[in-house]
């Protein structure tokens, strides 16, 4: 028996419990992890409060981020590459209801973490970091590019500027003015958000790429700066793929290959992604507090 988080009912934080649940054994293709780190990911709140539909049965489980150690192996379970996975592998990668002390997950869904990945790091990177691979995988950029990053300083957009500065990009990121010298400290030019967007952007130079990781303020500036809008990515403003005709983020790209490149990068230094805060399993509702109100760049992360 080991505990996890889950709720009986949508709503608020609030909603959240720690309560007993049964151990199940691995099955063909999966495997038992003991969980040393769950990331938060806005799309978890965003269920748990019933903004995205769900008819899945109460009580119902919530995470999918993790690190851990694999306890137990089901028959025929491998990595994606076709490796096998053994007892007391450390790894990373996604199972759904993660927010807990033990969880079975597909083999195939998880990735080896490098030694030097700390286990808090990879416990939140699955969703940020493929979401951040799949927007330059929908919108290419390149050493001409400068893009306008929504949202820079959430995980999402802080892997995007990361990433993009590391093909040649010029990046633009909005962001708190509070946030503004680290995005300095990573190579991107800071920019307020909030009303003017666009005529703040102006003047910095022509933008030739949007990628909004927050909302739309940053499509709705590209609009108004002439940006294509087959060159304007969103992953969470849903109104503006129809009302603007920009591109959905692409779902090809988030292959636990990536995955297990990005832990590589992080690790040896190529990219920051910072931890913004930690809490235990059963402060599960102020994790959940502290993600949806405004925080410290990077991830929220729970240490079952």
């Amino acid at each position: 028996m080991s505990h996890a988080a889950l709720y009986h009912r949508t709503g608020t934080p609030d909603v959240l419990v720690v309560e007993d649940v049964g151990d199940i054994e691995p099955g063909a293709g999966e495997v038992a992890v003991r969980v040393r780190a769950a990331g938060l990911n806005p799309v978890d709140a965003k269920l748990r409060s019933g903004f995205i539909p769900s008819d899945a049965p109460f009580p119902r489980r919530i995470g999918s981020d993790l690190a851990g150690t694999v306890e137990a192996v089901g028959p025929g379970a491998a990595y994606a590459d076709g490796t096998p996975i053994a007892v007391g592998d450390e790894v990373f990668g996604r199972a759904a209801g993660s927010i807990a002390e033990r969880v079975v997950a597909l083999a195939s869904e998880l990735a080896r973490r490098p030694e030097r990945l700390a286990g808090e790091v990879a416990g939140g990177l699955n969703v940020a970091g493929l979401t951040a691979v799949s927007c330059l995988a929908t919108a290419p950029i390149g050493p001409g590019d400068t893009v306008l990053v929504g949202g820079a300083t959430g995980a999402v957009g802080l892997l995007v500027c990361q990433l993009a500065r590391a093909e040649g990009a010029t990046v633009f990121g909005t962001a708190a003015p509070r946030n503004h010298d680290f995005l300095r400290a990573i190579g991107v030019q800071p920019v307020a958000y909030g009303a003017g967007l666009a005529e703040r952007v102006a003047p910095l130079g022509r933008v030739t790429a949007v990628i909004d990781c927050h909302g739309r303020e940053a499509l709705d500036a590209g609009v108004a700066l002439g940006v294509p809008v087959d060159r304007m990515v969103a992953i969470a403003a849903y109104a503006a793929l129809d009302e603007l005709g920009v591109l959905n983020v692409e779902r090809a790209a988030r292959t636990t290959a990536n995955l297990a490149k990005l832990g590589e990068a992080i690790a040896d230094g190529r990219l920051v992604f910072p931890v913004a805060a930690t809490f235990t399993l059963d402060e599960v509702a102020a994790a959940f507090r502290a993600l949806e109100s405004s925080h410290q760049p990077g991830k929220i992360v729970l240490l079952p």
